[in-house]
């Protein structure tokens, strides 16, 4: 699996705190290798938000969400945000 991170993950990542920073890329780091292992812990809240683009959600917290697309064996990061933030990008697409 290839992971990658869109331009706009780092754009939305660095208006975060240090530590939530570390608590995000640590949540990223438990969630694929979850996913190598092919289990998905049911505490990340994983949903999939447009089937169409295939992108997903994962929680963070309540106000800090992590967007990614996985198609064809690559995992893509796309965004670190608000429900209301996460909403906006999808619209745009």
């Amino acid at each position: 699996m290839r992971i990658e991170f869109k331009k706009s993950f780092f754009k939305s990542f660095d208006k975060y705190s240090k530590k939530e920073q570390e608590n995000v890329f640590s949540l990223i780091q438990n969630f694929i290798e979850s996913l190598e292992k092919h289990k998905l812990p049911k505490g990340l809240g994983a949903k999939l938000l447009s089937p169409s683009f295939r992108i997903w959600e994962i929680r963070f917290t309540l106000s800090i969400r992590i967007i990614f697309r996985y198609k064809h064996n690559i995992l893509e990061f796309a965004l670190v945000g608000s429900h209301d933030q996460i909403k906006k990008y999808l619209k745009n697409l």
